[in-house]
């Protein structure tokens, strides 16, 4: 980042060994928090109108001045919680095990989807066997009447 300075500003010119110099006190920037970005524009922002007379000397007394505060202490991060024991697939077929992805699940991915389509393909062919229900006219006409019309009849608003 350091050797980089020079295509923003041509007075920021440093060679290897210079740079080599420079480079634990840009290390603390990047330890405090601050992005390569950040330094960059920090150090290239602000020039003296009459000039750098040394890249190398400027440069070190920006990267002394200008180093902001110690971030505070954060505390380490908790661990992740260790993956959920694997427990034994009350589903269909051979018996297996599987990781819960929720604790009340009791059978596994491929299994549950196939619980899944068994009942939805049993309510389908209920769905279908059903009676159709009576026109809504015939429904309203025989509530108008007084009559109640049956829970079979009504099912299907």
């Amino acid at each position: 980042m350091l050797l980089s300075l020079r295509h923003e500003q041509r007075q920021l010119h440093l060679g290897v060994r210079e740079a080599r110099t420079l480079a634990g006190l840009a290390a603390e920037w990047l330890r405090r928090g601050v992005t390569a970005a950040d330094l960059r524009r920090v150090l290239c922002s602000g020039l003296p109108s009459e000039g750098v007379r040394t890249a190398v000397g400027f440069l070190a007394h920006r990267l002394r001045e200008k180093l902001p505060a110690a971030p505070e202490s954060v505390p380490a991060p908790e661990p992740p919680p260790p993956p959920p024991a694997l427990i034994v697939c009350a589903g269909p077929g051979e018996e297996h095990m599987f990781r819960p992805h929720v604790p009340w699940a009791t059978t596994c991915g491929p299994c549950y989807r196939e619980e899944q389509r068994a009942f939805w393909a049993d309510a389908q062919a209920r769905a279908e066997a059903a009676p159709e229900p009576p026109p809504w006219r015939e429904r309203f006409a025989a509530v108008a009447a007084g009559g109640a019309v049956s829970d079979a009849e009504g099912s299907g608003c």
